[in-house]
């Protein structure tokens, strides 16, 4: 035995990761099942806060390797002193010696434009963080209004101003209620995070705004309990920070083993995105348009065919066809699929059903045409989906 009972060649690893909230949880929730899997690592784990400093006993510790969410030039200072490996979660500093994993933040903005433009929206608007204080936020937006700009359409953007004094909320939702009473409604917001598209939906009450009627807002993390405690609840992008975590502590282990680590920043794919009732509107005016894509949406995966969305509508094909698609973007068919897909995207991810009730629950007579389906629109077999969506 070695170190204090350490076994031969088991490494000593410590998480300096706040379990605060619900997206560090489910890091070190993809931290614990890589180790339990492939690792059998030595974990050194003591509850913290974000901004707590460097904990006292990290000056004495010796160990074999570090993960850890930097906030600050001081935590990266001390970290840096070990001269152990060390692999950041957080990616608020731009730190040469230290690799970081996190979302894909053009990945993320994409999942948000496609949600609204599927929801018939023109105007779009971004509402962040001061420039400077976080990186990987400012990505995020630089993302979202570059992707909004290459589809034709016109954004504005909202960095809310830091408040260290009085009350923060009241000062903070004021700004952003002010600048939403200028936007052209109605208008799709993306948040940074949830807790600023919580801070949306207070200011949308506070300015009379109705919500996702005249501004629909989409936060990101799906941290369900800001998620629900918001009114109405908030659509967010899951980050799948589980993945996040499972590939920071791979990351780690090879660095440990001595290999090499050929980029600077991994980034992984988010789950996908959650929708609730900030976002669950069509932006028309047109009332059969509006009409159809609800009963899409309620009965793609009831089997329903593009006859039975024209019963339901009382109009011809002829008639409603180009008034869809110049809404959408695409045609009444290609809206009962694009359900159903979501659909099966969503059960190959969280389920191990078989394809048979996958297809059945989607809404697909034969599990074949569906997998034709899915691959044309995808790129990837299920098999492929379903293994990429597991750590």
């Amino acid at each position: 035995m070695q170190d204090g009972g350490r076994r031969s060649g088991q490494k000593r690893v410590a998480l300096l990761i706040e379990s605060t909230r619900a997206y560090s949880r489910e890091l070190i929730r993809g931290i614990a099942r890589f180790n339990q899997q492939r690792a059998n690592w030595r974990v050194e784990f003591t509850p913290r806060g974000l901004d707590d400093p460097p904990p006292a006993w990290l000056k004495a510790w010796k160990g074999d390797g570090i993960l850890a969410r930097i906030n600050d030039r001081r935590m990266a200072r001390a970290l840096s002193d070990k001269g152990v490996p060390v692999v950041d979660l957080r990616r608020t500093l731009h730190c040469d010696s230290v690799p970081a994993v996190g979302p894909d933040d053009a990945a993320v903005a994409r999942l948000v434009v496609e949600h609204f433009r599927e929801r018939g929206f023109r105007r779009f608007a971004f509402v962040g963080l001061p420039v400077g204080i976080h990186r990987a936020m400012d990505a995020r937006a630089e993302h979202f209004c570059g992707m909004v700009e290459q589809a034709g359409h016109e954004h504005q953007r909202l960095n809310v101003e830091s408040v260290t004094q009085g009350d923060r909320w009241q000062s903070q939702c004021g700004q952003i209620s002010r600048w939403l009473k200028r936007l052209d409604r109605p208008s799709a917001i993306m948040a940074c995070n949830d807790d600023l598209g919580l801070q949306v939906l207070d200011a949308c009450r506070r300015a009379g705004i109705r919500v996702p009627d005249e501004i629909a807002v989409v936060g990101v993390g799906n941290d369900e309990c800001l998620c629900d405690l918001a009114l109405p609840a908030l659509t967010s992008v899951d980050l799948n920070p589980q993945k996040v975590g499972y590939e920071a502590a791979a990351l780690l282990d090879r660095m440990m083993a001595g290999k090499s680590v050929p980029d600077r920043e991994m980034v992984v794919a988010p789950a996908g995105i959650v929708a609730r009732m900030s976002s669950d509107v069509v932006a028309t005016e047109d009332a059969r348009v509006a009409q159809a894509v609800l009963y899409i949406r309620q009965h793609a995966c009831d089997g329903i065919r593009v006859a039975d969305v024209l019963r339901h509508v009382s109009v011809s094909r002829a008639a409603l066809e180009p008034r869809f698609k110049q809404v959408l973007g695409r045609t009444v068919h290609q809206e009962i699929h694009r359900v159903r897909l979501s659909r099966v995207q969503e059960l190959l991810s969280v389920t191990d059903m078989p394809l048979k009730q996958i297809a059945r629950q989607a809404g697909y007579r034969y599990p074949e045409y569906m997998m034709r389906v899915f691959r044309l629109a995808t790129g990837q077999t299920l098999k492929q989906y379903r293994n990429a969506a597991r750590i």
